[in-house]
């Protein structure tokens, strides 16, 4: 499984990921050397704004570009968003409608020319093709999506020095997300008694930030035929949600600001509902636990990602506990 393009990139989220991909597909077109722009939907840049502090501004998704002085005189627009499609995982980009008019060319030439230019730049860890209208799209591979929870499920979120709290919620609207995360506990470690997996630390008084596996590692993601195991609706919804909060948190992680506020109440208590419905739907123990042990090790991957999340956005954005056990 070739995956040390998204193995060893800086980026924390996803789409901080795309975006650097497409600055350096845009680096490698010189026809866009004349062609103003920046990332993200809803920042114009101002006419003569220098490109030192555009660069400044870059916070992998609501900033600027590192893109030279020439390119920032009049400004335009560079959406990227994740497509709705929960069984999936794709980041759609309309920038070669945005392009159409200055260029003078058609969006399907210009997508096509950027998708060919992104596609060795994120192989394998996602396919680029050109869908009508020139929109470009960008679907994790299951090799590509597999690194991901790994890395989601056995890696430490970077905390930023200052700390983005959310508005103040009561205890009563948090506790079912402190429900789901002590259940994401008592799963794990019983599926450490169990033998089904070995938690390198399983005797805590508090979470811990991750629970670290010394086996299996990695977590059997994929199956002998190169596909994701996970593929039932509730664990592909699951995934989905994991996503979409992590893209949601880079705030955290960039002391810069953001243009439109997130509601991480709202991001976690949908995280929660995903992770009850995977709960119920998607068996662990019993003839999975016999007959199907590396199921079983993938989908309790998704409850260790669940629950890194759900600790992060308890403690650092809500400055409440994530209970051990209730």
């Amino acid at each position: 499984m070739d995956t040390a393009n998204i193995w060893q990139c800086p980026e924390v989220t996803v789409k901080c990921f795309l975006l650097s991909r497409f600055q350096r597909a845009i680096d490698q077109q010189e026809t866009l050397g004349e062609i103003p722009f920046n990332l993200i939907g809803g920042t114009i840049l101002k006419n003569g704004q220098d490109a030192r502090e555009a660069r400044d501004e870059f916070d992998c998704g609501t900033g600027i570009l590192p893109v030279p002085k020439q390119v920032i005189e009049n400004g335009a627009i560079f959406p990227l968003n994740r497509s709705k499609d929960s069984a999936r995982v794709v980041y759609v980009s309309a920038i070669a409608l945005k392009l159409a008019k200055t260029w003078q060319q058609t969006p399907q030439t210009i997508g096509t020319e950027l998708a060919e230019t992104l596609k060795p730049l994120c192989y394998p860890d996602f396919a680029v093709k050109v869908a009508p209208e020139g929109i470009i799209e960008m679907e994790l591979t299951d090799a590509g999506l597999a690194v991901w929870l790994q890395r989601l499920a056995q890696t430490n979120l970077p905390v930023s020095e200052s700390r983005i709290l959310s508005s103040a919620v009561c205890a009563d609207r948090l506790f079912p997300i402190q429900y789901s995360h002590a259940r994401c506990c008592s799963l794990l470690r019983m599926a450490h008694r169990d033998r089904i997996i070995a938690i390198a630390q399983p005797d805590v008084a508090t979470a811990p930030q991750i629970w670290f596996l010394a086996s299996p590692n990695p977590i059997p993601w994929i199956d002998e035929g190169d596909r994701l195991r996970l593929v039932h609706p509730a664990e592909r919804r699951l995934i989905s949600q994991l996503l979409t909060v992590l893209d949601n948190l880079y705030p955290t992680f960039e002391v810069n600001k953001r243009e439109k506020p997130v509601n991480y109440f709202k991001l976690a208590n949908s995280l929660s509902e995903a992770f009850q419905i995977f709960y119920s739907q998607c068996r662990i123990w019993g003839e999975v636990k016999i007959e199907q042990p590396k199921l079983a090790q993938a989908r309790l991957g998704l409850i260790l990602a669940t629950q890194s999340l759900l600790r992060f956005i308890l403690e650092n954005l809500f400055n409440a506990i994530a209970p051990l056990e209730l």
